[in-house]
């Protein structure tokens, strides 16, 4: 399938109000991801074991439902639209689900009982966003079939995903820290930010109306299994993963790094404003370079200068402490191009299958994409938990292990870098550009 370059439909207006969409996920994931496990162990008092199942079962729960809501919104008639009827759904019961989970059962509930609580209210907050979150995306490609502004749209759901990453890791603590009993704060916390998270849906009903697209009648296995039979989507899936995975990690591992190996963990919150801040501002230019070359040498180019800059950390710490704001600089300037390209890249290989006759709708495309996306980064968080174990990690100790800190470098360097070069062999043979004359046959299972 050959995607040309068509006339821009959209206007910056309608692209930014798209892009604020992302704002929801990014401020409610952010908190959760930061806060919530602690929360669960250190304010309400949850085994750490409980705690962390907690967290396990909403993550498998995520992955499912992904294709699930993905396959009910293709299905969705609605003089909203299709997609656009489950954004503004989702809207408010996003905000009073996010503010529940921070809410407290009271001291007289068991371990058991607090566990069946929080997994209660995590399992319905997973639902609602998944209910937001897949439909948004599918709207995406929806708004228009523009090769390079599609590319835009998602720069700008970047731009405000990597903008509000850092708010959202700040935000709640000071919050939280304005009261003197840390459950009144907790609690607060999540209805102050459960009803900011409200108000971003109702603003993508601005973006546009989505183009009419045929309602694909096949059952939900079949079009979830005809999906990944398609190559070129399979192609793109990949692609993402071993772009996005890389990331997961640094989150992970970066503050032990900084803890551990650096000695620097005061330094950790410079480190990641600044990767933030560059990424965020560098956005544009990964927006430019993919319209002068196209989305798929983009991705490359970003993951191969990702791959040579991750690299870095493998040097002596003493040169590392000495030029930390200029590597955490180049750092973000390259991992702002793993966020938009994949993005970018997804619908055209969507269409393509679409193009190809392939018996699945646009809902059910996207949601495989959440779905194979959470799963391999919950299972790349557990992986990364069985080698501490392994090497012997003692938390809280002053001093680790040698085996710890040579994990954590491998950690945080070699197994990104290894991701992208997998990456970046993928996208070799991803076929689907602007004027290639290969996509003819993308089609090709």
């Amino acid at each position: 399938m050959s995607v040309s370059k068509g006339k821009a439909q959209l206007t910056t207006l309608q692209r930014i109000c798209y892009g604020a969409g992302e704002s929801s996920a990014t401020l409610a994931n952010t908190t959760i991801g930061f806060f919530f496990l602690f929360f669960m162990t250190d304010v309400i008092g949850l085994a750490p074991a409980l705690a962390g199942a907690v967290v396990m079962i909403g993550n498998i729960w995520d992955a499912v439902t992904d294709p699930f809501v993905g396959w009910l919104s293709d299905r969705s008639h609605n003089r909203f639209g299709r997609r656009r009827v489950w954004i503004l759904g989702s809207a408010i019961p996003l905000g009073i689900t996010f503010a529940l989970i921070w809410s407290s059962p009271g001291s007289a509930l068991g371990q058991w009982a607090t566990f069946a609580y929080y997994t209660a209210f995590y399992m319905a907050y997973i639902f609602v966003i998944t209910s937001f979150m897949v439909p948004y995306t599918t709207l995406g490609m929806e708004l228009t079939n523009d090769y390079d502004e599609r590319t835009s749209l998602a720069m700008w759901r970047m731009i405000f995903n990597i903008g509000l990453s850092l708010p959202a890791t700040v935000l709640p603590k000071i919050l939280v820290d304005m009261f003197e009993q840390p459950k009144q704060g907790y609690f607060t916390m999540g209805w102050i930010i459960g009803a900011a998270i409200m108000l971003f849906p109702f603003l993508v009903i601005f973006a546009g109306r989505e183009r009419p697209m045929k309602t694909d009648d096949t059952p939900f296995f079949k079009s979830f299994v005809e999906s990944l039979k398609f190559r070129p989507f399979r192609q793109a899936v990949l692609m993402y993963i071993f772009a996005w995975l890389p990331i997961k990690l640094l989150m992970a591992v970066m503050l032990y790094y900084f803890k551990y190996y650096l000695n620097m963990a005061r330094s950790f919150e410079l480190a990641m404003g600044i990767m933030m801040v560059v990424a965020t501002l560098a956005l544009p230019f990964w927006n430019y370079l993919s319209g002068r070359l196209d989305k798929r040498r983009a991705y490359m180019v970003g993951l191969a200068s990702f791959s040579l800059m991750i690299m870095v950390l493998l040097l002596p710490k003493t040169f590392l402490a000495r030029l930390l704001p200029v590597i955490a600089f180049l750092i973000g300037f390259t991992v702002s191009s793993m966020h938009i390209m994949p993005v970018a890249i997804v619908p055209e290989a969507i269409d393509a299958g679409i193009a190809a006759g392939v018996p699945a709708s646009e809902g059910i495309w996207n949601g495989v994409v959440t779905f194979v996306q959470k799963t391999s980064s919950a299972l790349a968080i557990f992986m990364i938990g069985v080698v501490l174990d392994l090497v012997g990690y003692n938390a809280g100790a002053a001093v680790q292990t040698n085996a710890t800190l040579v994990a954590l470098k491998v950690l945080v360097a070699v197994v990104p870098a290894l991701l992208t070069v997998l990456g970046i062999i993928v996208a070799s043979g991803f076929r689907i550009g602007r004027g290639s004359q290969a996509a003819e046959k993308a089609g090709a299972r």
